[in-house]
C-alpha cells in the first residue's frame, strides 16, 4: 500500500530532522508535518495501521509490505525496542512529536529507555516490543509497550493456504507473497500471550486435512527454529519451508493421498515422488525458494540414510529438513487418517524419542521434546497417558514413511 510506504517514509525523515536539529528548526517542523500528513492518509484509507519490524522485515497488518527498497530503520527500530506501531486512534501533532522524539533518543542512546521512561499521556500512537509467551512487563529489557500481536484469523489463513494449493492443482502460479502472509500471520500469532502450538492441530475440525497440515508445520516449524537459537530471518524462511513441503501432493490424485487400504507399487511410488514434485514446483515458480525447495526434496529422509527419495551420492540433509521431518511426522501422527487412526500426544512424543539417532536427528529431537514439554504443561487438554508401546503406522506391506503424512 502506497500511503504506508510513505508514512515509513516520512518517519524515516522526521526521525533523522530530530537527531540532527534543535526543537524548533524549520526543518525539524516542515517534516512532522508531512509525517502528520501521510498518517492521517493511511488512517482513512486503514484505520488501526500497525507496523510490525521483524529485524530488516517490515509487516504492514499481517503481510509482508513490499516496494520500500533497503530500508535500514526496520532494524533500527527494532533494535531500540520498537518492533510494532500501532496507530490506534485520532493522532494530532503533539502525538507525533512526542514519539518521533521518544524513538531519537531511544536511537541516541543505540537502546531503548528505561521503564521510567515511558510515555504514560493519552495517545493514539503505541509502539514497543511485540509481546512473547513468558514475558510480561517486569521482564521486558528497555522503555515501551508490551503489544499483543495483531489478531489473526486462522480460518482465512487455512482458507488462503487453500487457495494456493487450488490454483497449483490447477497449472497455476505458486504466490508467494501469499504464502509468506501467512507464514507472518502465523507468527505473529504464535508470539501471543496464548499457547498457540497444539491449539491450532485443532484445525483439522473445519478444515481439510492437507491445508491444516501445511499450517501446523509451518508453526511448529518456527517454533521449534526459535527454541533452537535461530535468528528472524531463519525462523521465517523455515515456517515458509514448513508451510510448503508437501506442495508436491498437488500432484498427486486425492483418491490415492486418501486410500484407506494398502497401497499398490505403483500407488506408493506415486506417493513418494511427491518429494520431487515438490522441488521442482518450487523452483519452476521462485527462485528465491531454494530452501523451500530443498526441505520439500528431503523432508522423507532418515538421518540414518533411509526414507526417501534416494541420494545418488550419500549426503547429509539441510537442519532444515532434519527440521521440518520431526515436526511434520509430530502432526501427521496426532491426525485421524483414513487408512490409520489418530496417535495419543504422548505415544507420538515417544515415538520421536525412540527415533533419535536413527529416522530423526537426535539435537532436533531434544530440542523438540524441551518446546513440546513446555507447552503441553500449559495445556490440560492434551492426553498424558502414552499408553503401550506401539509401532508406527504402516501399509499393507508394511511401509513407513509412504503412510505417515
Amino acid at each position: 500500500m502506497n500511503q504506508a510506504r510513505e508514512v515509513l517514509r516520512c518517519l524515516a525523515r522526521t526521525v533523522s530532522g530530530f537527531t540532527i536539529y534543535a526543537s524548533g528548526h524549520p526543518t525539524r517542523e516542515r517534516a512532522l508535518d508531512e509525517l502528520l500528513h501521510a498518517v492521517a492518509d493511511l488512517q482513512e484509507a486503514a484505520p488501526g495501521a500497525t507496523f510490525t519490524f521483524l529485524d530488516d522485515e517490515i509487516v504492514f497488518g499481517v503481510h509482508p509490505l513490499r516496494g520500500m527498497g533497503e530500508w535500514p530503520w526496520a532494524e533500527r527500530f527494532s533494535r531500540v525496542g520498537v518492533q510494532r506501531v500501532e496507530f490506534v486512534g485520532p493522532v494530532d501533532r503533539d502525538d507525533l512529536m512526542h514519539f518521533v522524539d521518544d524513538l531519537a533518543r531511544r536511537l541516541r542512546r543505540g537502546r531503548a529507555e528505561s521503564s521510567e521512561a515511558r510515555v504514560t499521556r493519552p495517545t493514539g500512537i503505541r509502539y514497543g516490543l511485540v509481546h512473547r509467551d513468558g514475558l510480561d512487563d517486569g521482564d521486558e529489557e528497555g522503555g515501551g509497550l508490551h503489544l499483543a500481536p495483531v489478531d489473526v484469523d486462522l480460518v482465512l489463513e487455512a482458507e488462503t493456504v487453500r487457495w494456493l494449493e487450488t490454483e497449483l492443482r490447477g497449472g497455476g502460479l505458486l504466490h508467494l507473497a501469499e504464502a509468506e502472509g501467512v507464514v507472518f500471520a502465523l507468527l505473529q500469532a504464535m508470539h501471543g500471550g496464548r499457547e498457540m502450538l497444539l491449539p491450532l492441530t485443532r484445525l483439522k475440525e473445519f478444515d481439510q486435512y492437507t491445508t491444516a497440515h501445511s499450517l501446523n508445520v509451518s508453526v511448529l516449524a518456527m517454533a521449534l527454529a526459535e527454541q533452537m537459537g535461530l535468528g528472524g530471518a531463519q525462523v521465517r524462511s523455515f515456517g515458509v519451508s514448513g508451510l510448503l513441503h508437501d506442495l508436491g501432493k498437488t500432484r498427486i490424485p486425492t483418491e490415492v493421498l486418501n486410500k484407506p487400504g494398502a497401497l499398490s507399487d505403483a500407488e506408493r511410488t506415486l506417493i513418494h515422488s511427491h518429494t520431487v514434485e515438490g522441488a521442482k514446483l518450487i523452483l519452476e515458480h521462485d527462485a528465491d525458494l531454494d530452501l523451500a525447495a530443498i526441505v520439500a526434496y528431503e523432508h522423507h529422509r532418515r538421518t540414518d540414510g533411509g526414507g526417501y527419495p534416494t541420494f545418488r551420492i550419500d549426503r547429509r540433509c539441510h537442519d532444515a529438513s532434519d527440521l521440518v521431518h520431526v515436526c511434520d511426522v509430530y502432526d501427521a501422527l496426532r491426525t485421524h487418517r483414513p487408512y490409520r487412526d489418530a496417535w495419543p500426544h504422548a505415544r507420538v512424543m515417544n515415538y520421536i524419542v525412540e527415533g533419535g539417532g536413527g529416522e530423526f536427528d537426535p539435537d532436533v529431537v531434544r530440542a523438540f521434546v524441551d518446546m513440546m514439554d513446555r507447552c503441553t504443561r500449559a495445556d490440560t487438554r492434551v492426553d498424558p497417558d502414552p499408553g503401550p508401546a506401539a509401532p508406527p503406522p504402516v501399509d499393507g506391506d508394511g511401509e513407513v514413511n509412504s503412510r505417515i503424512d
